[in-house]
This record gives C-alpha cells, sequence and structure tokens, in this order.
C-alpha cells in the first residue's frame, strides 16, 4: 500500500510543502524495505529579510530506483507578480547520461502569489555504485524576482538492498 504524506517544511511565510511517498511494507515489522520516491530537503527555510520576495532551490536527498528526482524553488515571501525562472544541471560526481538526464535550459514559471514550484529531473538507475553522487541545478535568467542563491545540490543516494 502506498500512502501520501504532507510535511510542513518551511515556515508559514514560504507555504511550501515537501510531498514524501513512502511504501509500507506487508512484510513482518522490523524486515527492511526499499525507500520509493523518498525525497528529502536539506536547505535550511529561507528567510525573508535577506531577500523580500526572492527565490531560492532548495538542496535535495533523492534514493536511487525512483526514475525521478525533485528540487523545489520556493519565493518567501509569496508576491503578486508572476516570476520565469530558467535553470540547468551541472555536473558534479554524478554524471548525466550515467546517473541522471541533463537538462541545458529549462524554465519554470511561478504564477502570482504562488509560494513554490518543482523542477523534476530525471534519474538513470545505477545500482552497481555503493557511494553517494552529487549535481547540481543552477537557476539564472530570473525575471520578476530576486535570487538568494544560485544553486542547488542533489545528492542520488544508493537504495538500501
Amino acid at each position: 500500500m502506498i500512502r501520501l504524506l504532507r510535511l510542513p517544511l518551511l515556515s508559514a511565510a514560504a507555504a511550501a510543502i515537501l510531498t514524501v511517498t513512502t511504501l509500507l511494507p506487508a512484510a513482518p515489522p522490523g524486515t527492511p524495505t526499499r525507500p520509493v520516491n523518498h525525497v528529502q530537503l536539506l536547505s535550511p527555510s529561507p528567510n525573508p529579510t535577506l531577500c523580500n520576495g526572492c527565490v531560492q532551490p532548495l538542496d535535495t536527498l533523492c534514493w536511487e530506483g525512483p526514475p525521478r528526482c525533485t528540487v523545489v524553488v520556493v519565493r518567501v515571501p509569496p508576491r503578486s507578480n508572476p516570476v520565469t525562472v530558467h535553470y540547468r544541471t551541472v555536473a558534479m560526481t554524478a554524471h548525466p547520461g550515467i546517473d541522471y538526464v541533463g537538462v541545458s535550459s529549462g524554465t519554470l514559471y511561478l504564477q502570482p502569489n504562488q509560494a513554490s514550484a518543482e523542477i523534476t529531473i530525471q534519474l538513470i538507475p545505477n545500482p552497481g555504485l555503493t557511494e553517494d553522487r552529487k549535481f547540481g541545478v543552477e537557476l539564472f535568467g530570473v525575471t520578476g524576482a530576486g535570487m538568494v542563491r544560485p544553486m542547488a545540490t542533489v545528492t542520488i543516494r544508493p537504495a538500501p538492498r
């Protein structure tokens, strides 16, 4: 059975919500299960006093195995104007075409009063590796808002066996 949980992650001003999907095992208690589409945001909550109405991508941890990883971009606090954000992936210890599908240019839109939006990156299963791999999601060409920081780090963690 799959249960969808919504966990508050950021301040009320940000109103961003992290969606985590977990697989509830049918096996006896204590039996290890593989995580399914488990995304954990690693960045601290954005501070609206640093840049009022600015956008920020949040560092993210994704388990290998699910086909997608989501990077949340938040705007603190939400404003009544639309925002356009361009993004691309940047190789680090993870490599495009081996660990994830690279994005050379993508566009994200935040509607008026929208607090957050998601960038979805396709992951490529690479079960032979046993250590974390990382890549960046870089924001650029932002219109309608300032930017707190331009890049989020995405960590791909091998799924437990």
